[in-house]
């Protein structure tokens, strides 16, 4: 039986590879995420022609938040294992839970999308101040705002967190909140692919073909340019040869890395793989006051508490629990403090990118086909145990009772970063500052593979606004 959906909205990778052959596509995207889909539709929007690969099926439209099946946790969470897949850590166990499907983990994300702080980018070779307006394109995509959660208990809360030295502010997240009127439909949670259904870069103008359960092996090569990859049809085994003028490298940091690894590219200075980064991930449930909310209408409350020169770290609030978006008309609301009405406090920081920390291919035909070797040093540790005294502190002016604060392990927070990083030297840099290889022409990384460093703040709405960047720049050029 085939599915109406799919057909209308993919191609099969027979028909890719076969109208390759005879006409080349303009680039070949790997990866289907958020890098991966904004690359596309960019390109597409310059008018070239795309070819955009991705490894898992089509399963959801939108994000999971916007659909009905929110009001089912435990629906929702089996969804996500369906699609999920876990590479090896070094020394055993798995790193994370990584998203297989065409939307990627964009489909399942928090929604948190604040920006990079200026200072972020002081190791990087390019400037805030370069990224500034496809931040604002990201933020109008995605429907980014700090009105979700305005309202009185915010104002309560924020209230006691700055008298306690906090510098605490609403917020940002990816939700629409225009009115539902006159034939706009708002309330969807902000995702890559529903802007690019918005487009309709896939269904009229036809310049971007879709492929899903299709996974890159290789990167293809003639001489020292990029002329395609070889994918794998994982529904029916036969491997294929997808031609383009370029490559664009949009699966996720460490898939990225992998696909680069396993298609021994030139890596003169051994840098192919290292200098991968994650995030410090600390979390608390702190059950509240429930004099704190209103007694009979529900509220939420989005918090974030944005790293500084003091802090370097970040951390956010979300009341009631991870219950944002569960509101249901005439159900219950009855304040306690219990788990459901807990405040939700989490921080992230950054681990140091280090040559030790490092990603190798392994054999495989599938998602996750590589090792993680990525351990925090003592600077890493002491910073954890910063934030752990941070959430305490804000703990308290909240006016919470205690819980246990939970130091999740690397791989926990989907925020990994590196492998191919950029920067502004061959001999230290595998990538240029718009993401393209120095020893291979016409292959770009559009992910946060090629970040040399990562900020403390939650990394979607950078991720999107640097591979619109970089896919603009190779547009220009093809």
């Amino acid at each position: 039986m085939t599915d109406p959906v799919a057909d209308k909205l993919t191609v099969a990778l027979t028909k890719v590879s076969a109208s390759s052959l005879t006409s080349p596509f303009d680039a070949v995207v790997v990866g289907g995420g958020s890098a991966g889909i904004t690359a596309a539709r960019t390109l597409a929007e310059a008018g070239k022609r795309v070819a955009l690969l991705e490894a898992g099926p089509l399963s959801l439209l939108t994000h999971v938040q916007s659909t009905d099946l929110r009001f089912d946790p435990n629906l929702v969470r089996g969804v996500q294992q369906a699609l999920s897949y876990s590479p090896q850590l070094s020394g055993g166990g798995t790193f994370g839970s990584l998203i297989g499907c065409l939307g990627g983990r964009g489909l399942f994300w928090n929604g948190a999308a604040p920006r990079f702080d200026a200072d972020d980018f002081d190791d990087w070779p390019f400037s805030i101040g370069e990224i500034d307006n496809h931040y604002e394109w990201a933020e109008a995509e995605f429907r980014v705002t700090t009105e979700y959660s305005a309202g009185r208990l915010s104002d309560l809360l924020m209230a006691r967190l700055k008298s306690a030295g906090l510098d605490a502010r609403l917020g940002p997240y990816a939700v629409d909140c225009h009115k539902t009127a006159s034939g706009w439909l708002a309330g969807t949670v902000g995702n890559s692919l529903a802007p690019l259904l918005r487009s309709t870069a896939v269904t009229t103008s036809g310049l971007i073909s879709i492929s899903t359960r299709a996974f890159a092996r290789k990167i293809l090569l003639s001489g020292d340019t990029a002329s395609g990859v070889e994918a794998l049809d994982l529904a029916t085994g036969a491997i294929l040869r997808v031609n383009a003028h370029s490559v664009v490298l949009a699966a996720g940091a460490f898939e990225s890395t992998r696909l680069a690894l396993a298609s021994g590219l030139p890596n003169p200075h051994n840098l192919a793989g290292r200098f991968i980064s994650d995030h410090n991930f600390v979390r608390a449930y702190y059950p509240m006051n429930p004099a704190d909310y209103l007694a009979d209408t529900p509220e939420v409350s989005i918090i974030w508490i944005p790293a500084d020169k003091t802090r370097d770290y970040q951390i956010e609030i979300h009341l009631p629990s991870d219950n944002l978006f569960l509101a249901r008309e005439h159900g219950p609301w009855a304040p306690d403090r219990g788990p459901y009405y807990a405040a939700m406090v989490r921080s992230f920081a950054p681990i140091q990118p280090r040559a030790g920390n490092f990603v190798e291919a392994l054999p495989g035909d599938a998602p996750g086909s590589y090792r993680v070797t990525i351990s925090p040093d003592a600077d890493d540790q002491a910073l954890a145990a910063r934030q752990m005294a941070a959430l305490e502190q804000t703990r308290r002016a909240l006016g919470a009772d205690s819980a246990q604060v939970q130091n999740l392990p690397l791989g926990a927070s989907h925020h990994e970063a590196g492998g191919l990083i950029m920067g502004r030297d061959p001999a230290s840099s595998m990538t240029d500052s718009f993401g393209r290889f120095w020893a291979v022409k016409r292959l770009v990384v559009c992910d946060s593979a090629s970040w040399p460093s990562v900020s403390p703040a939650n990394p979607h709405l950078t991720i999107v606004a640097i591979a619109r960047r970089q896919a603009i720049q190779l547009a220009s050029e093809l």
